[in-house]
């Protein structure tokens, strides 16, 4: 199958210890027009990206010993590309842990060369797309690319559990949305009292949006939850 000049452009980084997967990986999507470059260790994924910016990385969870969740932030602070987890793992908190720093997708091993591409392809063509313009001076929460944009168009970068936590606060201002409905659709799990996890995705939130009255655009309520204010004035 021939893949369009759109798919030609896009960029993988792949990154496993097991050389089988790593060349396996790369001839699937290789196949499907899109350019691979591979890495077995945690040393040469950090050198890579200083000096290539790949469109996607797939990453490892385990490079031998090495846990590779523990140190995403360490990607993050270099690029936004979106981020696969290849992953043996079924653990529950491993996947809401990784969401809450900022992964976008679990991938888990084995994993066929069809679905990898197309799981791939989802988000290439999500991070990829073009926002439409929004009305002057609005903000917009755009559901089908998990996005928000500012007034003059341009996005607010947000994880996946950070815009699921804003867009379900957002659907009803005013509303107070209770804090166990918030961790049951934002991290699939029930809250407890002791759980600091919606506290946190607040935080960065109202942290990325940045401007004046942005501590105030999702308010904390006392002994029940949050509830969306409006986004903050230019």
């Amino acid at each position: 199958m021939l893949a369009s000049s759109s798919e030609e452009q896009n960029s993988v980084l792949l990154v496993d210890d097991d050389e089988v997967i790593l060349q396996e990986m790369s001839e699937a999507l290789e196949h499907s027009g899109i350019t691979c470059r591979t890495c077995p260790d945690w040393q040469s994924t950090m050198s890579t990206l200083e000096n290539w910016k790949p469109d996607l990385i797939v990453l490892d969870q385990r490079l031998g010993a090495f846990d590779t969740l523990l140190h995403f932030g360490a990607i993050r602070n270099i690029t936004s590309a979106p981020v696969l987890f290849l992953t043996a793992s079924r653990s529950e908190a491993d996947r809401v842990i990784g969401l809450e720093l900022g992964a976008d997708d679990f991938l888990l091993k084995p994993i066929s060369g069809r679905e990898l591409v197309a799981r791939v392809r989802v988000h290439l063509r999500r991070s990829h797309r073009e926002p439409a313009a929004p009305a002057a001076g609005q903000w917009r929460i755009s559901n089908t690319e998990r996005r928000v944009y500012r007034p003059d168009g341009s996005p607010v970068q947000l994880t996946s559990a950070e815009f699921v936590l804003l867009q379900m606060v957002a659907t009803n201002p005013g509303a107070p949305v209770d804090r166990d409905a918030l961790s049951r659709h934002v991290l699939r799990r029930p809250y407890t009292v002791d759980d600091r996890s919606l506290d946190n995705l607040v935080h960065q939130i109202r942290r990325k949006f940045g401007r004046s009255g942005a501590g105030e655009m999702i308010a904390s309520i006392r002994n029940v939850g949050y509830v969306f204010r409006g986004y903050p004035e230019d």
